[in-house]
């Protein structure tokens, strides 16, 4: 697969770890022109070139100017393990001073075509490939160029948060038939068990080592966590961290759920009713939550219990096929490998 054909009378370069320093700073660049936050994964990165991945792949391009400065840079997140074959996350920037260049058309195109090239030839042969990326929802001029390329808006993220020093309003304290026991090892498996049964999207649901790679990953602390049980079954969860958020120590619903039959009952008031408590024996002041959902009003019944947004994020997914990508605009040939 080439490097981008256009290149703005620039040079595109096979993004390598000795770029890392410099993309760190077109990241800070980007987040104090203020419209571009949360959408980029540095650390992500620095994990798949630390090993050789990127090179390996040829999923990361960097553009410089003359002088070698960075401007731009793309990144297309394979999928990993337990994930489903035909799913990527795209990543990348461009300095603001650059961005009325239409350099963040180049880049997605080239995403678009290069994921589709990988998908035929190392996917196992069924579905579309879907490609994501999550921007800030003020992020309106990345926005547009993504509409531009045939994505659209399929999920909102709102990171929201609230003081600890007021109960939750309304809920019930108990629910008849129901009792909280502390998240553990005996309830690591049942919960994921749970968490596939309630999934929307058979995509979306993990194997034993990716559920624990998440837990993991996210930091999941089994001393704030709890789980509802009814007649010895999980009915609900909610699994929190220990995390930070303007300078402040608080503590993040990182997952929080439930069976459907056991919904607008008062069991996501009584699993957030616990974990403030537990917050509160910490020594917090504050806690927070991310929410998921299908629309850009989805957060309204957490705003009831006195949570404030914080940001939003909104994935952008396209599934492109051959016929949907048309040729690269070119302004030179600049088809060799760099």
């Amino acid at each position: 697969m080439p490097i981008p054909a256009k290149s703005h009378g620039c040079t595109w370069h096979w993004l390598s770890r000795q770029d890392l320093p410099e993309i760190d700073g077109l990241i800070v660049a980007e987040e104090h022109f203020g419209d571009a936050t949360h959408h980029h994964d540095l650390v992500a990165l620095e994990a798949a070139v630390a090993d050789d991945m990127v090179k390996e792949t040829e999923t990361g391009v960097v553009l410089r100017k003359p002088s070698g400065t960075l401007i731009a840079y793309a990144w297309i997140r394979l999928p990993g393990l337990g994930e489903p074959p035909q799913r990527f996350r795209l990543h990348g920037g461009c300095h603001p001073a650059w961005r009325d260049e239409g350099i963040q058309e180049t880049l997605l195109r080239w995403q678009l075509e290069r994921a589709l090239e990988w998908h035929l030839d190392h996917g196992d042969g069924t579905g579309m490939p879907e490609l994501s990326m999550v921007i800030s929802s003020s992020n309106i001029f990345l926005a547009e160029t993504l509409s531009d390329c045939g994505f659209r808006p399929q999920k909102w993220y709102h990171a929201m948060r609230r003081s600890l020093l007021e109960p939750l309003p309304g809920g019930p304290e108990t629910l008849p038939g129901v009792h909280l026991e502390r998240f553990g090892p005996e309830w690591k498996e049942p919960v994921r068990l749970l968490y596939n049964a309630n999934a929307s999207d058979p995509a979306d649901t993990v194997d034993e080592e990716a559920w624990a790679w998440g837990l993991s990953g996210a930091g999941v602390r089994d001393d704030w966590s709890w789980v509802a049980v009814a007649n010895d079954r999980a009915v609900g969860w909610v699994l929190n961290t220990d995390t930070s958020l303007g300078g402040e120590r608080i503590g993040w619903t990182e997952y929080l759920g439930a069976c459907p039959v056991w919904r607008n009952r008062g069991i996501y008031h009584l699993l957030l009713a616990r974990s403030r408590q537990s917050f509160l024996d910490a020594g917090l002041t504050s806690a927070g939550i991310g929410i998921d959902t299908e629309s850009g009003q989805g957060a309204r019944p957490y705003q009831e219990l006195g949570y404030a947004g914080v940001d939003s994020m909104v994935w952008y997914v396209s599934h492109p096929g051959l016929d949907t990508i048309g040729p690269a605009q070119t302004d030179e040939q600049q088809m060799g490998r760099i």
